[in-house]
């Protein structure tokens, strides 16, 4: 009997890549057959290029529909999960894969989900008698974040009490309950928890997700051992079952050969060598000289803060790679361009993974989404964090706080603020300790994914044949 996964990401490029590469993983080096299910949009948007062309027969796209009001509102794809607009369609598909009418495909034998999808995708999963285990593609201290909403909300700390509580220091109280997150604030926490409406659907979301995931029969975390080895102690009070298998771009790159590990994560291999500007003036610069910039696919600064954090850079007098996403209005001050044409470069997108192993990259400025942290953790570079939404803010307090690897930058943006936080980056003193500190841990990754004896590495094989494949029957059953 062949081994057939279907994995469910969350409909967000964030939660997309990870998910991606641990079906790679699955495909690669334990020979699953691979059906990769994303909404409608998504299907059609970011994947036509692979869907049929690009990838083999053993590594297929499927698509469910959206059901969504609107893709680019998160809370109108949350809104969709909870009213189970898309668990239907999903129990449809999973009972058409693999079945008199398919001939590409063994019927289907286990499912990944995101947990942000467990909601439905775990009672799917359940009705059809399918293994299934999770994807967790924040950090374990985002996760440890998400998992204090009930006891925020039994101590009588949230619902927040009114809505000056960003200025009358609600957010300051101590979190003191866990020993792993000692001294973390209430400003730490996702932002989740910034409500005054008990039935804010956000936090409902994150609670009812969080905890339903806990009953799975695993969760894998994109992180390693090492860089979160407390954390991952005190969740194993809510699941025994927790798995950290990361950096998987580490693990991808260590461990399946180059020419498969270049798809589907694109749209990278769909640009000519000669074509990518940035990759040659890297290659100009002197080693880790470079700060590169990036907030991410979702943050969208505001006219004043893109024009405060431009000033703050060009003060600075150091060199950056900056990527300003395109479509959105952005009108730089008079002369910036001219200004740092010597020493800065602009660009729209980059390959990330790329960017961040350059040796000329001395530091990384980011909004703290997990998938730009953890890369940077692999490659060693010190980070200057400015979280700002979900569990960014708990990614930045534990890499300032407790990895020793970053600088903190408020999201309020002010040039001066800016000026400091890269100086203090990328000159001696205290840039040289993070510099250590980042290298530190970028050796303990390397070390956490090396097959055959990596940490991560371990426990992916232990959730392959403990978890996906324990019992070789499991397909789906008739209902």
């Amino acid at each position: 009997m062949k081994n057939h996964a279907v994995c469910i990401p969350f409909p967000a490029q964030g939660h997309i890549r990870p998910m991606l590469k641990l079906a790679q993983l699955l495909h690669s080096n334990f020979g699953f057959h691979i059906t990769f299910i994303n909404t409608q949009h998504n299907h059609q948007t970011l994947f036509h290029e692979y869907l049929e062309t690009m990838t083999p027969n053993t590594f297929r796209f499927e698509s469910i529909p959206d059901c969504i009001d609107d893709l680019n509102n998160i809370l109108s794809i949350i809104t969709s999960i909870l009213d189970n607009h898309l668990g239907p369609p999903l129990k449809k598909l999973l009972l058409k894969l693999g079945g008199k009418n398919d001939n590409l495909r063994p019927p289907v034998t286990c499912m990944v989900s995101d947990v942000a999808m467990s909601n439905f995708t775990l009672d799917v999963a359940d009705e059809l008698g399918i293994p299934a285990v999770v994807l967790q593609t924040s950090s374990a201290c985002g996760m440890m974040g998400y998992l204090q909403h009930r006891q925020l909300l039994d101590k009588g700390i949230i619902p927040l009490k009114d809505s000056n509580y960003l200025t009358n220091g609600d957010l300051d109280k101590i979190i003191d309950w866990i020993p792993s997150l000692k001294g973390i604030r209430l400003k730490d926490m996702p932002t989740s928890i910034r409500t005054m409406d008990l039935n804010d659907k956000m936090m409902n979301f994150v609670m009812s997700s969080e905890y339903r995931a806990l009953n799975s029969q695993a969760i894998i975390i994109n992180t390693f051992a090492a860089l979160e080895q407390d954390v991952l102690k005190d969740l194993s009070s809510f699941s025994p079952n927790i798995y950290p298998i990361g950096p998987l771009n580490l693990l991808v790159d260590q461990t399946i050969p180059n020419d498969e590990a270049n798809w589907p994560i694109g749209p990278s291999h769909l640009c000519n060598e000669e074509d990518i500007e940035y990759i040659h003036w890297l290659d100009s610069q002197e080693p880790n000289s470079v700060l590169y910039v990036n907030f991410g696919t979702i943050v969208v600064l505001t006219q004043e803060k893109l024009v405060e954090f431009a000033c703050g850079l060009a003060n600075s007098n150091h060199k950056f790679f900056w990527v300003v996403r395109t479509g959105l209005d952005n009108t730089f001050s008079i002369g910036f361009e001219e200004e740092i044409k010597e020493r800065g470069l602009l660009a729209s997108w980059c390959d990330q993974e790329r960017v961040l192993g350059h040796p000329s990259i001395g530091g990384f400025v980011t909004h703290c989404g997990w998938n730009s942290m953890i890369e940077s953790v692999s490659n060693g570079i010190p980070m200057i964090c400015c979280p700002f939404f979900a569990e960014q803010g708990t990614n930045s307090w534990y890499c300032c706080n407790y990895l020793g690897a970053g600088v903190s930058l408020s999201t309020f943006v002010e040039r001066d603020e800016v000026e400091k936080a890269v100086k203090e980056l990328m000159e001696e003193g205290k840039g040289k300790e993070l510099k250590k500190k980042a290298i530190e841990w970028g050796q303990s990754a390397q070390e956490s994914t090396m097959s055959p004896n990596g940490s991560s590495y371990v426990n992916l094989k232990s959730i392959v044949n403990n978890v996906l494949v324990s019992n070789h029957t499991n397909q789906i059953r008739d209902v």
